[in-house]
C-alpha cells in the first residue's frame, strides 16, 4: 500500500484533483454529475468527430430528454432502452434516463433481432430512446408494445431545467446484460450506490480531475465503458469516443496522441493487439493512466508499457466482475518489472474484500488455488427477474454487516503477502477479447439447428495467444451441415463475439465414465482450409498472394482461396483489424476498415486497393 500511495502521489502533484469523499456514495448519479455541471459547465463533456458538447449543453439536452421520458411514462420506476452506435448520443439518453428515476439498458444495434428482441422483453421495457440513424430498427424491434422517442428531434420547446425527481442511493439504475449459462443473457442490475463507488474508489486512487480525457472504445453495453463514463462524468473529465470497430487500429496511435488522451481503459488482448501494430518509435506522453484488466495478463505485456508509454504512466492491472466492477488491482510505474509468469491483481479495493476459498467456503492458504470470492455492501442486487440464479451466485454476510459475497467463479491463488493473481476460470464460462462468455449458450444454440445431434464449445489459443472459440459438433446421419450453415444459424440469436472461429465435425461428442464430456479428450484443431460452399480458387497476382499470406497467418487457415468470406473462415472483429492493419503496413496506403467488412474476401480487398486513389498516388 506504501507504494500505491507514493505513486498516488506522483500524479497528484502534476493533476490536482478533488477527493471523492466517503459520504457521496449516499446520492444519485445525477445528484453528482449536476454538481459538475455547475463547476465545470463551459468545460468540454464529450468530444466526438462531430464537435465537442460542453457540461451546460450535455445537461441541458439531458434534461429535455427526461421531460420527455416524464411526459410519455410518468414517475413509475421502470426498464428504459437505450439503442445507439457508439456515439455521443448513448451517454445523453443514459444520464436522461437516471434523471427520471428509471434505469436503463444498452441494445446495441449490431446484435441480432432475437437477442435485441429477448433483452427488451425481459427487461419490460416500453419505451426506447434512439436516433435518426436508428429509427428503423428500433422502431421495428418497438413494434406495438413500445414507444419510440428520437433523441434528435427532441426539438427546444421542453424544459432544460433539472426536472428534479427524488432518487434514492439505493435505486436501480441500469441492466448490464451477459452471456447466460440457460442459453439466454441474464440482466446484472445495479444502484445507483454502486456505480459511485466504483466512480470514487477510482477517483481517489487514481487523481481523477476536470482535466483527464478518458477513451472509451469498449461497447457501452458493458461494465467496462460503466467505469469510463461515470469515472468521468462525477469529475468533469472529457469523454472521447473511439469506434474501434468502424475506424480500427490504423487510426487510434495519432488519435490519442492528438486528442491528449489521459486515461486509458482496455481488455488485455485488445491492448495486445493494438501496441503489436505500433513501430518502436510510437509513444503516448500525455497518458498517464493505462488501466487493463478482464482477462489474466501475461508479464510480456508489461514490456509495452516501458516500450510505448512515459513517466509518470502507470498500468493498473485488476479484476472487474460485472457484478461488482473492480474489486482489486496492482500499480505497475513505468519501468517495473515483475518475475512470475502472469500480472498480479493485487489488492482489495475500499469496501470490497476480496478473499479465495476453497470449496468448503475456507480461506486457502498462500499458493494455494480457490475461488475467488468478494464480500461487500456495494455489489450489484443480483440477476434480473432470475432469483434462482441470484441465489446461486450472492448470498447474505453471514458477518451481518448486511453486505453481500459473491461467487465469481473464478480462479485465484495468493503470496505470502496478500497479494492476488487471477489464474482462470472454474466453470466453463469463458473470457474472449474481455468479453464474458457461457459456452452453454452457444451450446444450445448450435443444438437447435437441424442437423445437429450434439455440441460443445471450448477457448482455445490462436497463433498471437488470443483465446478464440472452437465448436465441436456431431452431425445427426445422413445430414450435412456446413459452416456456412451453422453460422448463418448462430447469427440470428448471438452477437458476433459469440461465434465460433472454427467448427469441427466428430463423429461423436467423448465422454468421460459418469457420461459427463471429456472436454480434454477433444481432438486438435487442423489449419486446412474449412468445408465451404465458395468453390475454391487459389491467388493468381502478386497482389492477391501478399495478401493471401497476411490472411492465412493471421486467421491461422492454410490453403484459403481468394473468394472465400473472412467470416466463414473464423474472422472476427480482431482478426480483421489485425489484417488491416498489416496490410496497411506492407503497402504504405490508409486502408480503412470497409476494405474487408463491405467485401470479405482477398479478391475483394484487392480490388479496393487497385481501385484506390492512395494506391495508385503510391
Amino acid at each position: 500500500m506504501n507504494t500505491e500511495l507514493a505513486q498516488r502521489a506522483k500524479v497528484s502533484a502534476v493533476y490536482p484533483y478533488t477527493p471523492f469523499p466517503d459520504q457521496e456514495i449516499e446520492q444519485s448519479i445525477p445528484e453528482r454529475f449536476e454538481r459538475q455541471v455547475r463547476e465545470c459547465g463551459e468545460r468540454p463533456a464529450i468530444v466526438t468527430d462531430d464537435g465537442a458538447l460542453t457540461y451546460g449543453d450535455l445537461n441541458a439536452l439531458v434534461n429535455r430528454l427526461a421531460h420527455k421520458i416524464l411526459a410519455l411514462r410518468g414517475e413509475r420506476v421502470e426498464a428504459i432502452a437505450l439503442m445507439f452506435e457508439h456515439r455521443a448520443g448513448v451517454l445523453a439518453a443514459m444520464l436522461g434516463v437516471l434523471k427520471t428515476g428509471k434505469f436503463y439498458l444498452v441494445l446495441d444495434p449490431t446484435y441480432p433481432a432475437d437477442r435485441l428482441a429477448y433483452m427488451l422483453s425481459d427487461s419490460g421495457a416500453e419505451l426506447i430512446v434512439t436516433d435518426t440513424k436508428n429509427w428503423p430498427i428500433a422502431a421495428r424491434m418497438a413494434g406495438e408494445r413500445a414507444t419510440v422517442v428520437n433523441l434528435d428531434d427532441l426539438g427546444e420547446a421542453l424544459p432544460a431545467e433539472d426536472p428534479g425527481v427524488p432518487i434514492a442511493p439505493d435505486a436501480l439504475s441500469m441492466l448490464l446484460y451477459t452471456s447466460g449459462s440457460t442459453g439466454l443473457p441474464k440482466g446484472v442490475m445495479h444502484s445507483h450506490r454502486s456505480v459511485l463507488v466504483e466512480a470514487r474508489n477510482l477517483t481517489n486512487a487514481w487523481c481523477i480531475s476536470k482535466h483527464d480525457r478518458w477513451l472509451l472504445y469498449t461497447s457501452m453495453s458493458f461494465a467496462n465503458s460503466v467505469r469510463t463514463i461515470y469515472g468521468a462524468f462525477c469529475n468533469g473529465s472529457a469523454i472521447f469516443p473511439y469506434d474501434l470497430k468502424d475506424k480500427g487500429f490504423g487510426l487510434l496511435a495519432h488519435w490519442l496522441t492528438s486528442n491528449r488522451i489521459t486515461l486509458m481503459r482496455s481488455l488485455p488482448t485488445t491492448f495486445r493487439n493494438f501496441m503489436a501494430t505500433l513501430p518502436p518509435e510510437q509513444t503516448f506522453p500525455d497518458i498517464r493512466i493505462l488501466a487493463v484488466g478482464g482477462e489474466p495478463m501475461p508479464r510480456s505485456d508489461l514490456e509495452y508499457l516501458n516500450r510505448h508509454f512515459r513517466p509518470p504512466c502507470t498500468l493498473v492491472h485488476g479484476l472487474g466482475p460485472t457484478e461488482c466492477f473492480m474489486v482489486c488491482w496492482h500499480y505497475f510505474p513505468h519501468g517495473s518489472r515483475v518475475d512470475t509468469p502472469k500480472l498480479p491483481i493485487g489488492y482489495s479495493l475500499p469496501d470490497k474484500d476480496v478473499v479465495v476459498l476453497d470449496e468448503s467456503c475456507r480461506e486457502v492458504g498462500p499458493g494455494e488455488v480457490g475461488e475467488i470470492c468478494v464480500k461487500s455492501r456495494y455489489i450489484s442486487h443480483g440477476y434480473w427477474r432470475d432469483d434462482e440464479r441470484t441465489k446461486a451466485r450472492f448470498r447474505p454476510d453471514p458477518s451481518g454487516n448486511g453486505g453481500q459475497i459473491y461467487r465469481t467463479g473464478d480462479q485465484g491463488t495468493r503470496d505470502a503477502n496478500g497479494c492476488l493473481t487471477h489464474v482462470g476460470r472454474f466453470d466453463f464460462q469463458l473470457k474472449i477479447r474481455g468479453f464474458r462468455i457461457e459456452v452453454a449458450e452457444i451450446e444450445a444454440a448450435l443444438r437447435t439447428l437441424d442437423g445437429i445431434q450434439d455440441a460443445v464449445v471450448v477457448g482455445r489459443p490462436d497463433q498471437a495467444g488470443d483465446l478464440r472459440l472452437i465448436a465441436y459438433y456431431a452431425a445427426a446421419p445422413p445430414a450435412e451441415v456446413t459452416v456456412p450453415q451453422m453460422r448463418k444459424h448462430l447469427a440470428q440469436s448471438l452477437p458476433d463475439y459469440m461465434i465460433p472461429a472454427v467448427f469441427v465435425a466428430i463423429a461423436e461428442i467423448p465422454k468421460t465414465p459418469n457420461g459427463k464430456i471429456d472436454r480434454i479428450n477433444l481432438p486438435e484443431v487442423s489449419s486446412a482450409r474449412p468445408a465451404l460452399e465458395t468453390p475454391f480458387a487459389p491467388p493468381d497476382t502478386d497482389l492477391t498472394k501478399g495478401l493471401a499470406y497476411i490472411w492465412a497467418d493471421v486467421l491461422g487457415v492454410t490453403g484459403l482461396g481468394i473468394h472465400d468470406d473472412f467470416f466463414e473462415l473464423g474472422g472476427d472483429s480482431l482478426c480483421a483489424v489485425r489484417i488491416v492493419s498489416r496490410v496497411t503496413r506492407r503497402l504504405r496506403l490508409d486502408l480503412p476498415m470497409e476494405a474487408l467488412f463491405h467485401v470479405p474476401t482477398v479478391a475483394g480487398m484487392a480490388r479496393f486497393i487497385e481501385q484506390s486513389p492512395l494506391a495508385e498516388a503510391s
